[in-house]
């Protein structure tokens, strides 16, 4: 079967398309492609980066597929995004490549499918026969094992595994690795756990502010003393700092309250 591109697609000279590659309209094939046999790239659909796709895969309209990794760190080097075949992706699905510090390559199986909203970061690795129902979400450097099942809304922190057959229910929130052949569902609620005192340190924060910060969080979250009281000591101990000072006056002209445990 003869390749076909619709007049409206943008296909690059230097992209390479095997035998029965249908390209519908206005959809964009970038260079440094390579697209296997009998794929089905649909409207609107964009195809870019050092990606390589094997044959039979589907592509609904609106995927992005192998574009740049939303890593602070990328600096536009040359990474790479693999697929296998037979893989059916819906409407808006992302997928990045990978980045330098990630080993690179973002890598997806064969047969599996990924319903409308996923998003593939990058550096992950996603074996065979997997489904991700709609908008199910891996963080950077996840690895999901074969014939595994995400759930709807389902999101997975980076560096995380979900083993072989692993069950993941709608909406869970995964931050350490998924056991195979078990269901994992739920979400955990909303808590704060103190200052982000990595984050501070990279950003420049001095240590008597990273110090001052904790003490605050100390007095804020024991169970001992109320919040107000919390407020209280924090200001009469902590007066003169500057970060201190914006987290109190945060918590003080907030309508809604504020997350503490």
């Amino acid at each position: 079967m003869a390749t076909r591109i619709h007049p409206t697609a943008i296909v690059d000279p230097q992209a390479e398309l095997a035998d029965g590659v249908v390209v519908e309209p206005y959809a964009i094939i970038d260079a440094h492609v390579t697209i296997g046999g009998d794929c089905w790239i649909g409207p609107h659909s964009r195809i870019t980066g050092w990606t390589t796709i094997g044959a039979r895969n589907r592509f609904e309209s609106h995927c992005s597929i192998g574009a740049p990794p939303q890593d602070l760190k990328y600096a536009g080097e040359k990474t790479h995004l693999e697929i296998g075949d037979g893989n059916t992706f819906r409407e808006f699905v992302t997928i990045h490549r990978g980045t330098p510090g990630g080993g690179g390559l973002t890598t997806i199986g064969d047969d599996s499918l990924f319903m409308a909203y996923v998003h593939i970061a990058h550096d992950c690795h996603v074996g065979s026969k997997t489904i991700f129902a709609n908008a199910g979400t891996l963080a950077g450097h996840v690895e999901v094992q074969d014939h595994a099942t995400i759930g709807a809304f389902s999101a997975i922190h980076q560096f995380t595994r979900v083993g072989q057959y692993a069950f993941l229910g709608g909406f869970t929130a995964a931050n350490k690795d998924c056991l195979p052949y078990m269901n994992t569902t739920g979400n955990r609620p909303a808590k704060c756990y103190g200052p982000n005192t990595i984050g501070l340190e990279r950003k420049g924060f001095s240590v008597e502010s990273r110090t001052a910060l904790k003490r605050l969080w100390r007095y804020l979250w024991s169970p001992k003393t109320t919040t107000t009281d919390a407020v209280a000591k924090a200001r009469a101990e902590l007066a003169g700092q500057p970060e201190v000072e914006v987290v109190l006056a945060f918590m003080e002209s907030s309508g809604r309250g504020v997350i503490l445990s």
